[in-house]
């Protein structure tokens, strides 16, 4: 099932190739601040661009950035699905 447009969503369950726009990141301070340190914070923009078995890792890309992360983990991070006209309005990265 895919989520309607301007509905926020954990980033586990957000569909494969939407841009994103994470709200929140997850609550264990080691891998808050080891996403910070990436440039992934509230605001960035970015895509689940596949899924591992069920269960298994989500592969995720923000800008030339490509990153791994927990389903569980991503099941505490808030995300928001940028529409059309937000999308084409993002700088080229």
């Amino acid at each position: 099932m895919q989520a309607a447009l301007n509905q926020d969503m954990n980033l586990a369950e957000a569909p494969l190739d939407q841009p994103l726009e994470l709200l929140s990141l997850p609550s264990r301070p080691s891998l808050e601040s080891r996403l910070r340190a990436m440039g992934v914070k509230p605001g960035c923009h970015l895509v689940v661009m596949r899924r591992g078995r069920p269960g298994g890792i989500l592969h995720l890309r923000m800008g030339l950035l490509d990153f791994m992360l927990r389903r569980a983990d991503a099941a505490q991070m808030e995300a928001l699905p940028l529409s059309q006209n937000r999308v084409e309005a993002l700088p080229d990265t």
